[in-house]
């Protein structure tokens, strides 16, 4: 294990940036929602929408570029965390999760504003509900990343306050299992979304927006298993793993395999003898990736709590 005395100098003028950043765009968050109520209000009373848009749209664009760099200064924050602390954080995993699914939501909140102000303009006025609905949520996602950013930064600069030196460390097992830990909240996400698309929505509306759903929900996962992979790049792939790691992955991974072997058996029975459920044929895909990424990331870890905790 190597340590290095400038590495919670480093975290902490990252994590120094990452909250300044942070409670400017707490203020930004605040300015945009009463933006976003005034404009529903007119919306809702049939008035005119361009004097307010043409008075604040410039200013929310600012914010958004201001959401935009705090959220790629909290990943890189987050990554400093997720790498150089000593032990595993699900928090920690949890809020990388989240800053992914809330900055790509930066792009959702853009388009949703764009199709608000086009479809009243033009007079259509059925699914601006919906959206607005859709925008509240993003804008409840982006504020509870801030809330989780603020806290890892005080629990951050307390355990470095602590110990300085010790507290912060190079360990490839930390970042081996809270890559599983997003793995499975990635998985769990996913299906809980094709649950609720599968009662609440239908079928032409699954069909329209499941693969940039799906892509959505396993980015954090890909995002963090490509770091590690960049960490790996220098050494032997013989030596990627621990003796322990590599036991826990082989068993993890013929359980996965074995399952899905019966998950896909299922899948084909429904298809065979359940004429007209047209929902499987769009949905299988995203429900076997999730179900198998949940399968493997869970037994890995499980395993190698096993082994821990029987010692």
């Amino acid at each position: 294990m190597r340590k290095s005395p400038n590495i919670g100098k480093l975290v902490n003028i990252s994590e120094n940036a990452t909250l300044a950043f942070c409670l400017i765009s707490l203020c930004g968050l605040v300015f945009n929602i009463v933006f976003y109520e005034m404009l529903r209000d007119k919306i809702n009373k049939f008035k005119d929408i361009i004097v307010i848009s043409d008075k604040l749209e410039i200013i929310a664009a600012i914010i958004f570029i201001l959401f935009f760099i705090f959220h790629i200064s909290a990943i890189i924050s987050l990554i400093s965390q997720l790498k150089f602390f000593k032990r595993e954080s699900l928090l920690r995993s949890f809020s990388f999760f989240i800053s992914i699914i809330s900055l790509l939501m930066i792009f959702g909140d853009f388009a949703l504003l764009s199709d608000i102000s086009k479809e009243y303009l033009h007079g259509i006025y059925e699914g601006i509900a919906g959206e607005f609905f859709i925008l509240y949520l993003s804008q409840g996602l982006h504020l509870l990343f801030m809330i989780l950013v603020i806290v890892l930064v005080g629990l951050s600069k307390k355990e470095i306050r602590k110990n300085p030196a010790k507290k912060i460390v190079l360990k490839d097992e930390s970042i081996f299992i809270n890559t599983n830990y997003i793995g499975i909240l990635c998985s769990i996400s996913g299906l809980l979304i094709l649950i609720i698309l599968s009662i609440f929505m239908p079928l032409w509306a699954i069909r329209k927006g499941i693969i940039i759903l799906t892509s959505m929900i396993i980015l954090p996962y890909i995002i963090i298993a490509v770091y590690w992979l960049i960490t790996k790049v220098r050494e032997k792939i013989g030596e990627w793993y621990d003796e322990k790691q590599y036991q826990d992955i082989t068993k993890a991974s013929l359980f996965t395999l074995a399952s899905s072997v019966v998950l896909l058996a299922v899948i084909f029975a429904f298809q065979y003898w359940a004429a007209g459920f047209d929902l499987l044929d769009v949905i299988w895909f995203p429900a076997y990736l999730f179900i198998t990424m949940l399968i493997f990331s869970s037994s890995t870890i499980f395993l190698s709590k096993k082994d821990i905790n029987m010692e």
